[in-house]
């Protein structure tokens, strides 16, 4: 070339007219110390221009608008050297910006090359050279006649010849590209589908790098970085030669017909230099795809004359150990890559003895579908995987990684094809499958203590077992075929895939496994340790549960054991499923040890109503069942037990009410329905009470009309089954007789119907507002007048005093419904003393007077139908006023008016056997009248000198009652409320007494007072509750009598004290005593 070359060392633009390289130079740039620039541009035309930089030489040569070639096609070379005396300080620069310039064609191309024979030579001066194919341009290296068919021109060198060579190659923009494929050749007869056209040799004791960004693409038969003559080696040249290669934005593309060598070697020949031997990989080789940039092998292979194979197609990494090569598939790259069809025992992707790394950072590895591959991939080479990446293969492809993925990140498969994992993998990033296969084939290839995400396609472990740290999806299949699985959930996960297979799933961890898929057709065994699994649609084989562990399932389940302490629930607790009424088929016999729980719960954790567990096979019990009703007539709501086989054991059975208020059960509310032997026996767990009413659970009968092998929630106490009695001998049948004429059938007897068992909690519900409303009534007599007074009209101060009094009683009464019997002891204290007191005539007297007090009431109810017992109590406070006038105080004689009024407010308690305590309030008013007269009778004195005086008081009395309950709901879903507020009681009575006084005790103020009082009292109203809609009230309190014996005494003029017990009897067993002491000092 030097001797034609004709340099122009100068710099000019053309936008016109023609440059000839012949007339104005053909290199651009040349000869020691030289430059030369040269920019085409507008409609100009040039020919015959081969090189830039060269010999020393800098050089520049832009090809841009619409600037097109008329001469012929040259070998082109851009910073470049015919010998090493004449390489210092080469750089040449090609740049061709598109889009309008057209195909620009070179036979071949170097860039920052040097001869073959520089190789030796050790200097520090570089020969670079760099073209740049820019927005659109085009370049194709190769003979554009088909006579010129020899493959040898259709070659790219870059950084060649000495390791101070430096050769760049940059494609970018759309539309960018260059190729080495030379398309006559291809179209000539004499070209086979087996041929190799267009060879890229990078790095040969230089430095290459290709940078192919923003959706430029490079094209050739065969890429070959960083090597050396296998002569070269003993030369110690092997750490000269490096490569970088960059791909990198979307839609940029390197596509490789045959293979891409990195430090890797080559067979075959080169024939445009002086050596035939084979080209051994070396140094360093670097490929990196990022950011939607993608590698694509075609998979074609080179075939010698011969016939026989010399080039395999793939990607092959550091042959020996000379060689360092790297592949770095970044986020968003992708190579695709597949065994070729004339070498598909050889791996697609090969590694040798050097130094290699292979790192997965969130790219792609797929698995090529072309005209020379045979849609599979296959490779040994170890895989670093530094964050999620993905192995894709589509449909009718498959992937066989043999190598060893370890890394922090994780993989993902993709497409609908097969990936295969053989090797001792250790990646520690997790396993999704989105679609086609990952199979394992062999126990180490799907790691364990991972996260698994199965979106779609199948998980196949392929009789190789595993433990994952937690599995969720949202389709797919997980294959446990003659495996086992562990899944040890940590986190709540949701996986709406399904399992297929006949291996073993065992879930541990404490944390939640939703499955929502249809995995009836598994027939393995599934455990459930820990945690809790949720099944809403179908789990086939056989389940079981442990201690402590949560089965919830809707849908479908295999034949189920529940073991002691382990917990399954009809309904799904999955946080992302709506709460609704449910049903659970198992699809098998069921044994239950353990607890099981029909009655589901809302997102409120509220009970709902409705579930149903079908078992189609047998149950076998010896654990605890939950239902819950809402517990009212034989129609009621309720979860319901539906067994087509047999039963056996005992089963305990708990019953939640839901809002049932109770009612009147004829036939029953079926709980459990059997249909095969009913050999096992359903045992009532706890009290089970809705409204006023206590239910049961038996077996049903025909007598009422239901199924002898099914059981029934009722409330009416079931009777007592009687022992069986001895068969008697038979009696031998007596001669016959003829038949009697017939009579007519009597008309049938209507059988009364059971009571509703009444429960004792509504005894104490009746009794404690019974209580609040009667505990602080009084009498005059209760608290004593004065002898004295202060007339407080002329505020002369004579007595004032305070009176104390300290009452026990006991009561015991029954319920409106017969069946209650409720006992009660009560204490009551009260205190007052007058605050104003005054006579109008000097004859009678005004009292005026404050009062408090505290009571309690303790009270214990029993049913006579269940023996249950309900306690109840009420403690409180009362605070008011008093008032009292007496006609002749001093005397002792005439009327006498006495009112009062109290605030009165009260804690209540309820607490029925085997329930929750209740606990509200009660407050209100109550207010009396009282009136009297007292009769002097008679006066008399007696045998040791006493004089006796006898008196009769006939009383009445009205008390208005005004205290009220608090209503509220139980526990158990009952409202209660109480009534009997606003009763009018009246008292009428006689009251006789003496009063004595001997001689001896003469102005010591001594006086006794001994009487006896008689009443009637009678009640407008009952006091009672209503538990749901059922009114419940103490009986026998309508009209009640009355006896009281007493006496009263004056000790000395300034202390009185006073006692008494009495005794009140009612209908229906009502009955109450009472003792009560008082005292009052007088203030002088």
């Amino acid at each position: 070339m030097a001797a034609n070359a004709v340099y122009y060392n100068d710099s000019s633009t053309l936008s016109s007219g023609t440059w000839s390289g012949k007339n104005n130079g053909n290199i651009i740039g040349g000869g020691d110390g030289n430059s030369g620039h040269l920019n085409l541009s507008g409609t100009s035309e040039y020919s015959d221009i081969s090189a830039v930089g060269f010999d020393g030489a800098i050089g520049t040569l832009t090809i841009n608008e619409s600037s097109k070639s008329t001469g012929d096609i040259n070998l082109f070379k851009v910073g470049s050297a015919t010998a090493s005396e004449l390489s210092s300080n080469t750089d040449g620069t090609l740049n061709i910006v598109g889009p309008s310039t057209g195909n620009i064609n070179f036979l071949g191309l170097r860039i920052g090359d040097t001869s073959v024979y520089d190789r030796y030579t050790v200097r520090d001066k570089s020969v670079t050279g760099a073209v740049n194919i820019l927005d659109g341009a085009t370049v194709n290296i190769g003979a554009t006649s088909q006579s010129s068919w020899d493959a040898s021109n259709n070659v790219m060198w870059i950084g060649s010849g000495n390791a101070a060579n430096t050769g760049i190659l940059n494609i970018s923009g759309e539309g960018s590209s260059l190729s080495l494929i030379n398309k006559k050749i291809e179209e000539s007869s004499y070209y086979d589908d087996s041929m190799v056209n267009g060879d890229a040799y990078l790095g040969y004791l230089g430095h290459a790098v290709v940078n192919v960004t923003n959706g430029g693409t490079f094209t050739a038969g065969r890429i070959v970085a960083s090597f050396l003559r296998k002569s070269d080696i003993a030369d110690n040249l092997a750490k000269l030669s490096t490569t970088d290669i960059t791909v990198n934005g979307k839609n940029s593309k390197i596509v490789v017909q045959s293979l891409m060598a990195l430090a890797s070697n080559v067979g075959g020949r080169i024939y445009d230099i002086d050596f035939s031997d084979s080209l051994q990989g070396v140094g360093k080789a670097t490929l990196t795809v990022e950011d939607g940039g993608e590698v694509n092998f075609e998979g074609k292979s080179y075939i010698a004359d011969d016939g026989y194979e010399v080039a395999t197609s793939g990607l092959f990494l550091a042959s020996d150990q000379k060689s360092d090569a790297t592949v770095n598939l970044n986020h968003g790259g992708t190579i695709s890559i597949s065994n070729s069809v004339l070498s598909s025992e050889e791996d697609g992707i090969i590694a040798g003895l050097g130094k290699y790394a292979f790192n997965l950072n969130g790219g792609t590895l797929r698995v090529n579908s072309c005209k020379y591959c045979d849609n599979q991939l296959t490779t040994s080479v170890d895989m670093n995987v530094l964050s999620v990446s993905f192995l894709e293969a589509d449909e009718n492809k498959s992937m066989s990684l043999k190598g060893n993925l370890i890394g922090a990140g994780g993989i993902v498969k993709n497409g609908t094809g097969t990936v295969i994992l053989s090797g001792k993998n250790n990646y520690l990033g997790g396993t999704r499958v989105e679609a086609g296969e990952l199979r394992s084939e062999n126990h180490d290839a799907f790691v364990n203590n991972t996260a698994y995400i199965i979106n779609g396609g199948m998980l196949n472990q392929n009789s190789h077992d595993l433990v994952m740290s937690s599995l969720s999806g949202a389709g797919g299949i997980a294959n446990v075929t003659d495996a086992s699985l562990i899944i040890n959930q940590n986190n709540n996960s949701y996986f709406a895939g399904e399992f297929t297979g006949s291996g073993t799933i065992e879930k541990i961890g404490n944390a939640q496994l939703a499955l929502s898929g249809d995995s009836s057709k598994f027939s393995g065994i599934t455990t459930v340790s820990a945690g809790n699994l949720d099944s809403t649609k179908a789990l086939g084989g056989h389940i079981i549960v442990k201690k402590d562990a949560l089965l919830s399932a809707t849908g479908l389940l295999g034949a189920t054991d529940v073991l002691s302490g382990a917990n399954l629930i009809v309904g799904s607790l999955y946080q992302g499923n709506s709460p609704k009424i449910s049903a659970l088929t198992i699809d098998g016999s069921i044994k239950n040890t353990g607890n099981v729980f029909i009655g589901g719960l809302d997102n409120n954790r509220q009970s709902m109503v409705g579930n149903r567990l079908i078992v189609n096979g047998d149950y076998h019990g010896g654990g605890s069942l939950y239902f819950n009703t809402v517990l009212g007539d034989d129609n009621s709501q309720t979860d319901h037990l539906s067994i087509a086989g047999d039963t056996n054991g005992n089963t305990t059975v708990y019953v939640k009410n839901v809002g049932g208020n109770g009612d009147y059960t004829q036939k029953g509310i079926e709980l459990i329905n059997v249909l095969g032997e009913s050999n096992g026996n359903f045992v009532q767990g706890s009290r089970i009470v809705a409204g006023s009413y206590d239910y049961f659970l038996q077996r049903g009968n025909h007598g009422n009309g239901t199924d002898e092998k099914s059981w029934y929630l009722t409330n009416f106490k079931p009777a007592p089954i009687p022992e069986p009695k001895p068969d008697p001998e038979p009696i031998p049948d007596p001669e016959p007789v003829p038949d009697p004429k017939p009579t007519p059938e009597p008309e049938p007897n209507p059988q009364p119907r059971p009571k509703p068992t009444v429960r004792p909690e509504a005894g104490g519900y009746a009794h404690n507002i019974a209580a609040a409303n009667s505990l602080f009534i009084l009498r005059l007599h209760d608290r004593l007048g004065e002898t004295y007074y202060t007339d407080v009209f002329t505020g002369e101060q004579k007595v004032t005093s305070m009176w104390m009094r300290h009452a026990a009683g006991h009561t015991q009464s029954r319920d409106s419904s017969g069946q209650l019997q409720t006992q009660a002891n009560r204490y009551v204290m009260q205190l007052g003393g007058d605050i104003a007191q005054w006579s109008r005539n000097e004859s009678d007297r005004w009292h005026l007077g404050l009062m408090a007090g505290y009571g309690n009431s303790h009270n214990n109810t029993r049913s006579s139908v269940t023996n249950y017992r309900a306690d109840s109590s009420i403690s409180g406070y009362s605070l008011g006023a008093y008032g009292t006038w007496q006609q002749n105080e001093g005397e002792n004689t005439g009327a006498y008016v006495d009112t009062w009024a109290l605030y009165n407010w009260f804690n209540n308690k309820v607490k029925g056997q085997d329930l929750s305590g209740e606990s509200y309030q009660s407050k209100g008013w109550t207010v009396s009248v009282e009136t009297g007269y007292t009769y002097k009778l008679n006066e008399f004195t007696g045998s040791h000198g006493s004089l006796n005086s006898w008196f009769i008081q006939p009383q009445a009395q009205i008390v208005w009652m005004g205290v009220t309950a608090d209503s509220h709901t139980e526990s158990n879903g009952t409202p209660v409320s109480s009534y009997g507020d606003g009763n009018l009681l009246t008292r009428l009575g006689i009251r006789s007494f003496m009063k004595g006084h001997h001689k001896m005790d003469d102005n010591k103020g001594n006086e006794f007072e001994p009487f006896i009082e008689v009443n009637w009292l009678h009640n407008t109203k009952s006091f009672g509750t209503k538990m749901g809609d059922t009114k419940i009230e103490q009986a026998g309190t309508k009209n009640i009598g009355e006896i009281k014996v007493g006496v009263e005494s004056q000790i000395k003029t300034s202390l009185n004290l006073w006692g008494n017990i009495a005794a009140q009897v009612g209908d229906q067993g009502y009955n109450d005593s009472l003792f009560m002491v008082g005292i009052k000092y007088n203030f002088k």
